[in-house]
């Protein structure tokens, strides 16, 4: 018969103490929790005597030197943010290993087991989807980039998506045009909100709505899903565009726009201008070469290693947010609205 594996949580079952207490005595790791040299004995004594495996046992450094980042399954993903980040943290003499991960649970699971066999010193989540809120107290040096929700209390380095919203209203508006959209992620809502506040808020602070039905809701970043609901979203009763302009939740939205409305024999930018988020490598590439929000991931990836670097070494410290400020790329998808 098979010998059970012995825990922490066993360890601290027999001592009636937290399994923190007992990561601190048998690790030495600073993490918030004072434990006396009387109880570290009690610790190894029960640890020796249920048999758990002291020999493999090591203190915790203090240096950032492994980091882990955390994924969702998307191609566009891991050719873009992912590999930026990677690129930069590996300049600044980081080991990084990738995961990646299909919901919440999965990447719960499986960044306490990173942590726990000592696999990375501090772990990246790229994106709010999969970012498991239940670690956000713990004591797993960790770090978001990416929109998480209000109210929760983790590190963050994140782009700031309201500013590069209003910079697409502000161009669009001195372009001239009035009657702007944008498409919408429900599949991704916490920055797709931030950047249509941010493109809100140019035309509100000139006095003039920006009512809801401008706003058209995509549950699903897929050509079937485009071709289905935009139709419907741009036309008016007599076949007329509603729009002169359209913000794109992001690059691969904006691209598969452009392919609906070339289908639907709709001229950009001579009849409507699009404009894209992310700045992905084929956005110059798209016809007509998008206009789109570029992300400063590369500055991410850098302040990424600097937080968690000062998370490992102050775990007491109160979560930090860094917000980096985006930048406007403009290019041929847009232009004046039509004289009509």
């Amino acid at each position: 018969m098979k010998r059970q594996k012995v825990t922490i949580q066993d360890i601290a079952n027999r001592l009636g103490i937290s399994p923190a207490a007992v990561s601190t005595a048998l690790t030495g790791r600073r993490n918030g929790i004072f434990v006396s040299e009387e109880t570290k004995r009690k610790v190894y004594r029960v640890a020796k005597e249920l048999g758990y495996p002291l020999e493999r046992l090591k203190a915790r450094s203090q240096k950032l030197r492994r980091i882990a980042l955390f994924c969702p399954p998307r191609y566009e993903l891991l050719s873009g943010v992912v590999l930026s980040l990677s690129r930069s943290l590996t300049e600044q003499k980081f080991t990084v290993s990738v995961y990646i991960n299909q919901d919440q649970r999965q990447a719960c699971e499986v960044a306490r087991e990173v942590y726990r066999r000592q696999s990375a010193d501090g772990i990246v989540f790229i994106g709010s989807r999969i970012f498991p809120y239940e670690l956000a107290n713990s004591e797993i040096p960790l770090l978001v980039i990416g929109e998480v929700e209000e109210g929760v209390l983790v590190w963050q380095a994140v782009s700031d998506n309201e500013c590069g919203g209003r910079l697409v209203g502000e161009h669009l508006w001195e372009l001239g045009h009035r009657r702007v959209g944008m498409i919408f992620s429900d599949y991704n809502p916490l920055p797709s909100e931030k950047r249509l506040q941010g493109l809100r808020s140019v035309w509100l602070e000139r006095g003039v709505d920006f009512p809801n039905d401008r706003v058209l809701h995509i549950s699903a970043e897929t050509d079937d899903e485009v071709r289905r609901k935009l139709p419907s979203f741009l036309w008016d009763d007599r076949r007329r565009l509603k729009f002169t302009a359209l913000l794109c939740h992001n690059d691969k939205v904006a691209g598969l726009v452009l392919k609906c409305l070339h289908g639907m024999g709709v001229k950009v930018p001579d009849e409507i201008s699009i404009v894209g988020f992310d700045n992905a490598p084929y956005a110059e590439f798209l016809e007509p070469p998008l206009t789109t929000v570029e992300q400063p991931f590369e500055q991410l990836g850098m302040i990424a290693a600097q937080l968690l670097q000062e998370r490992l070494t102050l775990p007491d410290t109160e979560p930090k947010t860094v917000k980096l400020p985006c930048k406007l790329i403009i290019r041929a998808s847009t232009a004046p609205p039509p004289s009509k």
